[in-house]
């Protein structure tokens, strides 16, 4: 056997492929799904027990067998259909490569969808009391809290694509930048309550190609700072929100799904929104929308049950009788 054919046979083990996709992504700098894909290849392993799993292997009724491995060690359902679905986009990569024949309905039976039972968005108040919040007394919960609000000021721009936005990114009031997720460029107005955050800290960083005070470097050196800051950022949200006594789960999710959340309810048409915060389709949009709007849901289905449900008090029998023996009556004399 020639080194040509030993490494095809290589690559047909789930590990083998992955290492040489993480290369790849880590060349062209998308540390980000590079770091996913290894970490869905070792949960992989946790299951099997070794790491020598092949694309033969992968079948329907295994990935069954993994998804209920995944549920039963606790897995919220969001991250079972994580791990699930970037196995089903490695397996995408592999058939495309020659090395896997993909089944069009291999990944059926198992979810990976969006859960949206978990609810990520909050109420225009709950903004508004974070940004009337006195936090002077806390420097590094301030800095967090203005981060929030940008987010949310600039079309719920996602944190990652946020604290990576560059001096050149802005030119007469506008921001342009490309979504680190789909590679779509977006163009955000901004406004003066959005300035007024970036002046803030745009000014102690002259030497820096930053617009915030988070990464330093590109690369991957810059990949592991966002994550550092990405993990601070939920750490003081969470305190924000303790602090402040809101009884919401504030996270780096909540100011983008909270934008899009109360553009929708402001009767703003779904395709603006979704272009708005650059998603691939309107059909990743109703995944933001679609566990918040369950209060509309219920006025609907009361406005409809009000229409024979009357609020007015019973009639008795005998009533309804007489109502109707006077309209029989009405009916004859009329004729």
């Amino acid at each position: 056997m020639n080194q040509s054919n030993k490494a095809s046979l290589d690559t047909k083990v789930l590990k083998n492929f992955v290492v040489s996709l993480v290369e790849e992504l880590t060349y062209s700098e998308r540390h980000g799904t590079a770091r996913a894909y290894l970490s869905s290849i070792r949960r992989l392993e946790s299951f099997v027990g070794n790491d020598g799993t092949t694309f033969e292997e992968i079948t329907p009724a295994f990935l069954k067998s993994y998804e209920q491995h995944l549920v039963a060690t606790s897995c919220k359902r969001n991250t079972v259909s994580l791990y699930l679905r970037m196995l089903r986009s490695i397996c995408n990569q592999a058939s495309m490569k020659g090395l896997l024949e993909m089944q069009p309905k291999l990944f059926d039976e198992v979810f990976t969808g969006t859960d949206t039972a978990e609810k990520r968005a909050v109420e225009p108040s709950v903004i508004r009391t974070i940004k009337e919040s006195d936090l002077s007394k806390h420097p590094s919960l301030e800095k967090s809290r203005d981060v929030f609000l940008l987010s949310f000021y600039l079309r719920g721009i996602p944190f990652v694509d946020l604290i990576r936005l560059k001096k050149t990114d802005i030119s007469k009031g506008v921001i342009r930048y490309r979504r680190s997720k789909t590679g779509r460029l977006l163009t955000v107005q901004i406004e003066p309550c959005a300035q007024e955050i970036i002046k803030k800290y745009t000014s102690s960083l002259k030497k820096s190609p930053y617009l915030l005070p988070f990464i330093l470097n590109d690369g991957e050196k810059g990949y592991k700072e966002y994550q550092n800051a990405l993990r601070t950022y939920n750490l003081h949200l969470k305190k924000i929100s303790d602090l402040l006594n809101l009884k919401v789960n504030l996270t780096s999710y909540v100011a983008r799904h909270s934008w899009a959340t109360a553009a929708y309810r402001q009767g703003v048409p779904v395709a603006i929104i979704s272009e708005s915060l650059g998603h691939a389709s309107e059909k990743v949009t109703y995944t933001y929308l679609a566990a918040f709007e369950n209060r509309t849901l219920t006025r609907a289905n009361r406005t409809v049950i009000s229409l024979v449900v009357s609020k007015k008090p019973k009639k008795t029998v005998a009533q309804m009788k007489k109502r109707n023996s006077h309209r029989w009556k009405t009916v004859a004399y009329d004729s």
